[in-house]
């Protein structure tokens, strides 16, 4: 995947999930998430504290974020799209707490986190809103990529039947390669 793509992936997944916390009722925040032992109220600190940290990592930021979390989420992704554009960011390497990652990594890593938090939120909250494709197919490949046995830990758990199913949406398949339960 081209460079452009990515960002222009990037763009539509951290829009996509900022609608879906949008979305989110105020009476649903004690719901139980995909996210093992974390209520839709801690999810959606954790989503937009992972943004925080792939914009501070762009931009060199570091200002406290704050306000409703659908607001902050749009500040965040208005940050990285800012800082994405500036010339030679898919060059650079970047230091995050997690690692080091270069440009092109870091880019697809935050696709990821936006777009599959995007997805927990939405099904935590009542929407149950699907990936869109593109953003599902290209998260997949990704994921594939990134995401093997050794490197699930925590986060993800085992890959569940519907990651190999050929009938199964681009959106089923990738939250089942994560260990969510399409």
């Amino acid at each position: 995947m081209h460079s452009t793509d990515t960002l222009d992936l990037l763009d539509k997944g951290l829009t996509w999930t900022t609608a879906r916390i949008a979305a989110v009722p105020a009476d649903a925040l004690d719901a139980a998430t995909p996210c093992g032992d974390w209520d839709l109220r801690s999810l959606l600190d954790h989503t937009v504290q992972s943004m925080a940290t792939f914009a501070d990592a762009l931009d060199g930021g570091g200002a406290t974020v704050t306000g409703p979390w659908d607001a902050a989420m749009a500040d965040l992704a208005a940050r990285a799209r800012l800082a994405w554009r500036q010339p030679g960011a898919m060059d650079r390497t970047y230091e995050l707490p997690f690692g080091t990652m270069p440009g092109p990594v870091m880019a697809s890593a935050n696709l990821l986190e936006a777009v599959v938090h995007g997805w927990d939120i939405s099904q935590a909250g009542g929407e149950a809103a699907s990936i869109p494709d593109d953003l599902a197919s290209a998260v997949l490949t990704f994921a594939h990529a990134a995401i093997g046995e050794a490197q699930r830990g925590d986060a993800f758990g085992p890959a569940l039947g519907p990651a190999l199913d050929t009938g199964a949406t681009a959106s089923e398949r990738l939250v089942a390669y994560l260990g969510r339960t399409p």
